[in-house]
């Protein structure tokens, strides 16, 4: 397989922003909302897990979000090109699903829950590796990079929503009058992003109710 300069590129970003995330002792800055039940029983019925709706990035957080959820289901956690093969369902899947999108989810795939996520970036100011920068003489700069991830849970035989979680992570350089910036280190909107899939994930593993 060959690959583009920009994939590799975008790549090198990305693992570059989870060692970042993983050695640095400033991480990203998470607040969270919850709604629905916390204590999800996961060792129960078969599971679907959305592509994520990804807006600003590569959509190559699937991998991760599939390692995580799969990591907390287990087998009874399917992707939706494995029941594509044997089931009628659409290729395209939305984050907001009423009650006529569940039931023929449902009926499609004999499924019982279906996990929906959707990744926005807000704003990136900042990439992985910055260079000095002068001094500022006037006040202070801020600068930051922000991703919000949502965690929607379905339940199909029911036909409703029955756990929403949102992690809204920031992280922020400032700058202050009279300094200049160094060489610095910054986690990516991206990886802000992969580090708010595993803290949801963690949530309803801490919680679950089996």
């Amino acid at each position: 397989m060959i690959y583009s300069s920009s994939s590799i590129r975008r790549h090198a970003i990305f693992m570059l922003s989870l060692l970042i995330l993983c050695t640095s002792c400033v991480g990203p800055k998470f607040t969270y909302n919850q709604e629905g039940f916390s204590n999800i029983k996961f060792s129960q019925g078969k599971w679907i897990l959305n592509r994520p709706v990804v807006y600003g990035m590569d959509d190559d957080l699937y991998d991760h979000s599939l390692k995580k959820w799969k990591g907390l289901i287990g087998d009874s956690l399917f992707l939706l090109n494995e029941l594509r093969q044997n089931k009628l369902i659409s290729d395209n899947i939305a984050f907001d699903l009423n009650q006529d999108d569940l039931e023929n989810i449902r009926l499609g795939t004999n499924c019982d829950y279906i996990i929906n996520t959707k990744i926005r970036i807000l704003n990136e100011e900042l990439i992985a590796l910055s260079i000095p920068r002068p001094p500022v003489y006037t006040g202070t700069t801020e600068r930051s990079n922000e991703t919000v991830v949502q965690v929607r849970i379905y339940s199909l035989k029911e036909k409703k929503l029955i756990s929403s979680r949102t992690a809204l992570g920031i992280v922020k350089e400032e700058v202050r009058t009279g300094n200049s910036s160094g060489i610095s280190l910054a986690i990516t909107s991206e990886g802000i992003g992969v580090n708010g899939i595993h803290r949801i994930v963690e949530f309803y593993k801490k919680n679950r109710h089996d």
